[in-house]
């Protein structure tokens, strides 16, 4: 996910106030403005609209509240339901919340409140984040979402209790961390965990805790539980350790640590490789060695290193001879 430019662009609105030297003026627009010296507030009601450079801010009311010391501004707080809107170079960055919160102490902007941030390129949404809230920090460059997150981002979908997206100076998304509740979605497939890690530079997600992938292969199911799964989008491979199970047509395979490996012309999952004592089960055998290769088109394996197979209910199958 890349280009949330818009949280670091909306800070600059604030800028003014902190000692920075900017080019272009801060513009405020409301049908009511007034200045009470008492609480060092300034009051704006009905059409507020704030305009700096290729951003604008929409709210029926905001408030800004004034150190009584520096005169210098603390805070911009904006009321019932406001918009904020970024158009440069052809993208469109949105922000809509019941409140909008940006905290010139502490280099913070906050979205409280059916929140979501919506970043439109070539007129075609890119990534749209919901949430009960979002904050992000301008020192850190961390942008957090609370309560309900689902993000959209191309064709994949995710959901968890908390998302945290780390990025560069120029928005680009680095790593992005989903915790509580964990699930992602990508056309037929959906993978479940405790937590999920995506490293942009490395093109590397991580599920951890209680991982459960659910993968759609040419309409048939292969499912993978472990503890923790890998994958790296650059090989196609996922890695999964910890108590891995993998389940596909009438094979039932586990073992402490397995590898699932592309077919070089299909570039589709097809091989499944076992490392440590694994067992794979049939119908009405299971045969348990050090290293299984499970292929799965055409589907087939191969046990080495200490094989011992079991035939369950031999009688029973001499009976139906």
């Amino acid at each position: 996910m890349k280009n949330i430019k818009l949280w670091i662009s909306i800070f600059m609105l604030l800028a003014i106030s902190t000692g920075f030297v900017l080019a272009n003026d801060l513009s405020i627009n409301a049908d009511k403005q007034s200045f009470k010296m008492e609480e060092n507030k300034a009051k704006f009601e009905g059409n507020v609209k704030v305009q700096y450079e290729d951003i604008t801010v929409s709210s029926p009311r905001a408030e800004v509240n004034i150190d009584p010391q520096t005169k210098k501004l603390t805070d911009a707080i904006f009321f019932d339901q406001p918009y904020v809107v970024e158009v440069k170079k052809g993208k469109t960055n949105e922000i809509k919340s019941n409140i909008i919160k940006m905290s010139l102490l502490n280099k913070k902007i906050k979205a409280e409140g059916n929140t979501q941030t919506t970043v439109t390129e070539n007129m075609q949404p890119t990534v749209i984040i919901n949430a009960d809230e979002q904050e992000y920090d301008t020192n850190t460059k961390v942008l957090t979402a609370k309560g309900g997150v689902i993000i959209y981002y191309k064709d994949v979908e995710t959901f968890s209790d908390t998302a945290i997206a780390n990025l560069d100076k120029d928005g680009n998304l680095k790593k992005l961390t989903l915790s509580g509740h964990g699930r992602l979605k990508q056309k037929d497939s959906v993978i479940t965990a405790n937590k999920f890690i995506y490293d942009a530079a490395k093109e590397e997600a991580y599920a951890i805790g209680n991982s459960h992938s659910d993968v759609n292969l040419d309409g048939t199911k292969v499912k993978v539980w472990a503890y923790r799964q890998q994958y790296n989008k650059k090989t196609n491979t996922l890695m999964a350790n910890g108590s891995v199970r993998v389940i596909y047509k009438d094979y039932d395979a586990r073992g402490p640590k397995a590898t699932v490996y592309p077919d070089p012309k299909t570039n589709k999952f097809n091989q499944v490789v076992f490392v440590g004592r694994s067992t794979i089960v049939e119908t009405t055998r299971s045969i348990t060695a050090d290293r299984i290769k499970m292929f799965l088109n055409p589907k087939n394996f191969f046990a080495e290193g200490n094989v011992k197979t079991v035939i369950r209910n031999v009688q029973g199958q001499k009976n139906a001879l």
